[in-house]
């Protein structure tokens, strides 16, 4: 990645999961990095062990502070309000984040010539019968996050053909890995909690694309190096999906918790939900040469070794 080497390159979101990874690899890559962050949901503990970097505690709705940051070459936008049900719920607060913010970084971008990788998410699409689904479906979001996205994704595309800025859209899957929340976190904290039980939200039928942070990471690098990238959207998951339901099953297996824990789904889904997501990944491999290496099963025995519930 000699491409990254001498390049100012700014995270918005970068003390967040997601981004927290890609700053470690970036840190050992570039020399003026900087994280944007107004630590809302991410950790400045997650990124102050890294060197050469800069951290800068703001939102992405002050304009202004973003304008005053040093010129830079390269914006990873990962900065984002992503629970669904908390967008329902609020709806306004999600536009504002994820519309308005992401219009602001574009603002920043056009202002410094800087290229631009967008994280989009598998919410656009909504609920699909096309399985797997490749970036050509089309938009049907679902939640207000989902349209919050979309529209973000659409700003994006207009920066790219009125600008002439070049962007990246990333769509990722369900991103886990050391550090992560969503469903498998929640997991592990429900089965500390209370090993008899484990409540399932809606029916456990529900099936997502887990994807690992470390090949997420590997496939940004690209999509911010790689010519080929540039104006391009890609659909960043495993290719896979499975359903809630096995995912308890195996994290239960692997804690010997089998024979003893009750999974209960409470047969009642959040607003907004997504039934299937599985991504067509064909795109990505063909044009970034990215192919994702780690699977779930080899992982979540070192997901749970990490929070110390394996003796």
């Amino acid at each position: 990645m000699d491409q990254l080497n001498g390049k100012s390159i700014l995270v918005t979101g970068g003390a967040g999961f997601i981004g927290s990874h890609l700053c470690k690899k970036l840190s050992s890559l570039a020399s003026n990095l900087t994280i944007y962050d107004n630590l809302s949901s991410g950790k400045v503990e997650n990124v102050k062990h890294l060197p050469k970097v800069h951290f800068v505690k703001a939102d992405i709705l002050d304009l202004k502070k973003l304008q005053s940051q040093e010129k830079t070459d390269l914006i990873y936008h990962l900065a984002a309000q992503v629970v669904v049900p908390y967008s329902m719920e609020n709806p306004i607060e999600d536009f504002e984040t994820n519309a308005r913010g992401t219009l602001n970084i574009l603002e920043k971008a056009r202002k410094d010539d800087a290229r631009v990788v967008f994280a989009s998410s598998a919410a656009v699409y909504g609920n699909t019968t096309q399985l797997p689904t490749p970036e050509t479906h089309g938009f049907s979001p679902d939640s207000c996050y989902g349209l919050s996205k979309v529209v973000g994704e659409q700003y994006c595309n207009m920066y790219s053909k009125q600008y002439g800025l070049d962007v990246t859209i990333v769509r990722f899957a369900n991103v886990y890995g050391p550090k992560c929340h969503g469903v498998i976190h929640d997991f592990l904290d429900k089965i500390s909690k209370n090993p008899e039980q484990l409540e399932i939200i809606g029916s456990g039928m529900q099936s997502r694309d887990f994807v690992h942070i470390y090949d997420v990471v590997e496939a940004m690098l690209l999509s911010a190096t790689s010519d080929v990238a540039i104006g391009k959207t890609f659909n960043i998951g495993f290719g896979k999906t499975t359903t809630i339901i096995d995912l308890a099953k195996i994290i239960l297996k692997i804690l010997g918790l089998s024979e003893k824990t009750v999974i209960k789904p409470t047969n009642v889904p959040w607003q907004g939900d997504i039934k299937t997501i599985w991504f067509d990944i064909s795109k990505v491999k063909k044009t970034l040469k990215w192919t994702p290496k780690i699977s779930l099963e080899d992982t979540l025995k070192e997901l749970i070794l990490e929070r110390k519930m394996l003796v």
